[in-house]
């Protein structure tokens, strides 16, 4: 599914909706719609060729947004929802539906409040990883939980010619064994060892081009289990770390302030986002994530 490269913000301007960008190299506003209203193919198109080149979309206010007309939305762009093994911490009706933070509900925690603390791309440890994730706020607290997005297009084209010949061709194993530990600690073992067979280590390149817009950008995966292939292991992780300081830099990173009602669409493919901690104790915070899955072959 391409898009219709920079003609969207003519489209735009011409169906009546406002743009703001929200940071130069990452992320626009989209006033105008209501997400429970059906889309049409053109301002689909439009959103698509959007989020591509923007790495996420801002649309504010969708209070009213239900479940179901919030499925029905990220199900326009394609893919296949994701089904968390955690099904506890989906929505009862919408298993689709998973919930990021510290809710409760009649004194059981509803949400996995660790999800998210990391650099990462969604499902970069499947064979098809994650293409676009939805995030509907519900409940924020007032100060802190920011989520930060940075665009790999924009900070692969800004890396040193000897940087992009010494990266050309290295791959990234990932492995959702060790990444699961992290996000789920209070998994037990038999569990651990569950996702250890349910989802064996993958490998993807560490350069990749973008099947929408033809440009190259990083794919680093996640600061949890990725490790760069075919060097030792001193040089793999100082290579990786070098590569995400450059990528999470001021110049390629929009960070989010949430307010309820805010839906958040972005793109997996060559991007990375970072959820940041607040005070549990006070406030409760609550996002409604859908991972769509990259059915199509990602290169």
């Amino acid at each position: 599914m391409g898009g219709m490269g920079p003609d969207w913000r003519k489209a735009a301007a011409a169906r009546g909706l406002s743009l703001r960008e929200l940071a130069p190299a990452v992320g626009t506003e989209i006033g105008g719609l209501d997400l429970s209203d059906e889309l049409d193919e053109a301002t689909v198109a439009l959103l698509r060729a959007a989020v591509a080149e923007r790495t996420v979309l801002l649309f504010r206010d969708q209070t009213s947004l239900t479940p179901a007309a919030y499925l029905a939305f990220a199900r326009r762009f394609g893919g296949t929802p994701d089904l968390h093994t955690q099904r506890h911490y989906c929505l009862n009706d919408h298993h689709e539906i998973f919930v990021v933070g510290n809710a409760m509900e009649e004194g059981r925690r509803v949400g996995a409040s660790r999800v998210g603390l990391n650099w990462h791309t969604d499902h970069y440890h499947l064979p098809e990883p994650g293409l676009f994730t939805y995030l509907h706020a519900i409940a924020v607290p007032p100060t802190a939980g920011e989520t930060r997005y940075a665009n790999g297009l924009a900070a692969y084209a800004a890396l040193p010619e000897a940087t992009k010949a010494r990266i050309e061709g290295l791959r990234v194993l990932h492995s959702r064994a060790r990444l699961f530990r992290e996000l789920f600690p209070e998994a037990s073992e038999a569990e651990m060892e569950a996702e250890r067979i349910r989802v064996p280590d993958v490998v993807h390149p560490l350069v990749r081009t973008h099947p929408d817009l033809g440009r190259r950008g990083l794919y680093l995966g996640g600061e949890w289990g990725s490790t760069i292939l075919g060097l030792a292991e001193d040089e793999s992780r100082e290579l990786f770390a070098e590569l995400l300081a450059h990528m999470i830099g001021d110049d390629f990173v929009y960070q989010h302030a949430w307010r309820p009602g805010d839906v958040l669409m972005s793109d997996n493919r060559c991007s990375l986002h970072r959820a940041s901690e607040w005070d549990e104790q006070a406030h409760t915070r609550r996002l409604h994530r859908i991972i769509m899955i990259d059915t199509v072959a990602p290169y």
